[in-house]
This record gives C-alpha cells, structure tokens and sequence, in this order.
C-alpha cells in the first residue's frame, strides 16, 4: 500500500515538473538536514498536543525567500520549521482515547525521530476561499518512509491499548514543510492535501549541497 503511494507521488510530482519546466526552480542546501533538538508538543485543552520532527529552521528561511521573491509578496511564517508527525487532531480525537503524549514521546524518541531521514520533492500551494477572500499556505513537499514507520508504530501501540483498528490510519499522512501562508495555515481538515498534487514549484539541490 505505501509502495503504491510513493510511487503515485512521483508520477505526479513528475507530471508537476513537466508542468513547471519554465517556472524558476527553487534551491535548497543541505542545511535543511542539520540536526534541531526534540521539541515536545503537549499542554491542556484541544490542538496543544502533537508530534513533530523539528528541523533548523535557518535552512527553510532561504526557500521561504526565494518565494516571497517570485510571489512578490511578504508571507506570515512561524519562525520555525518541522515535520508534523502526529497532529493535534489525530491526537485529541482519537488516540487520546487510549495513548498519553508521553507513550507517543518515548515511542518517537526510541525510534530517532530526530535522525529520521527525508527527501523535499518539490514546494506545494494550498489555496481556500476564507471569508469571501482566496488565502493561500506554501510548504515543501517531503517523503520520509522512516516518519510514516513512526505512524505505523504508534497506530500499532494504539490497538495494543484496546483500540480498534481503522481509527487511527498511518497511511493518512502527508509530510510537509510549512513555510508561510496570506493568512493562517491551511491544513487537511480545510480541504488542503499536501502531498505532491499540490506541486507549484520545483526544488533542486542549490550549488552548496552535495
């Protein structure tokens, strides 16, 4: 099933670049892979508990740059960059049902969440209409099979807790950088699929990367 996916991304994400041929390519270096300490995500209330792979967010600020630049544009941006792995909704409407974020955290943290490797495909726009207004998020597209084994994992410990199989679904993943938005990120549950259908751009290793 993952195999049929990954190689579905590439046909698109090569469709994507036959597209984009005539558009400036965007570079990254290898930057973008230096280690970034865990961070953990947990707090009281909904959407405060998550999990994600923190990445140096010195090496996304050149990508986030080089848009503003094509776009013309100033985007809003978190001033950080990672992966997330887990999201608050995942979490909040289904595993906390029989997980605590610690049993996420040491599961992760096990697995070298932070030494997980991943490949940026190409840079994806999602685009929703909000208020009458078409607001737009920018992000780098990722494959990392080491990040959706995390999710294989945790969907495991789940069931071994009691809960059922199907409600949590590691293949519903769709690892992506986020790099800036008009105004507020877009994500899955307002429509926006980040995987590489979204393609606008294509990304290529800059002169510094090996």
């Amino acid at each position: 099933m993952r195999a049929f996916q990954w190689i579905t991304s590439m046909l698109l994400l090569s469709s994507c670049t036959t597209m984009t041929n005539q558009i400036p390519e965007m570079t990254y270096t290898d930057e973008i892979y230096t280690p970034a300490p865990f961070i953990p995500h947990t707090g009281d209330g909904p959407f405060k508990n998550y999990l994600a792979y923190n990445l140096s967010h010195d090496g996304y600020q050149p990508i986030l740059k080089q848009l503003q630049t094509l776009l013309k544009t100033p985007l809003k941006s978190r001033g950080e960059s990672h992966i997330t792995v887990v999201t608050p909704v995942e979490f909040d409407k289904v595993l906390s049902r029989r997980l605590k974020m610690q049993d996420i955290h040491s599961l992760a943290e096990n697995m070298q969440l932070q030494k997980s490797p991943y490949h940026p495909l190409c840079l994806g726009q999602g685009r929703v209409n909000l208020n009458g207004k078409e607001e737009s998020t920018y992000f780098v597209v990722v494959e990392s099979e080491a990040l959706f084994k995390i999710r294989k994992a945790i969907e495991e410990l789940y069931i071994r807790k009691g809960g059922k199989s199907g409600e949590f679904k590691a293949e519903l993943f769709f690892p992506h950088v986020t790099l800036g938005y008009t105004e507020r990120d877009l994500h899955y549950e307002d429509g926006v699929v980040k995987d590489a259908a979204s393609c606008v751009y294509k990304m290529e290793p800059g002169p510094r990367s090996k």
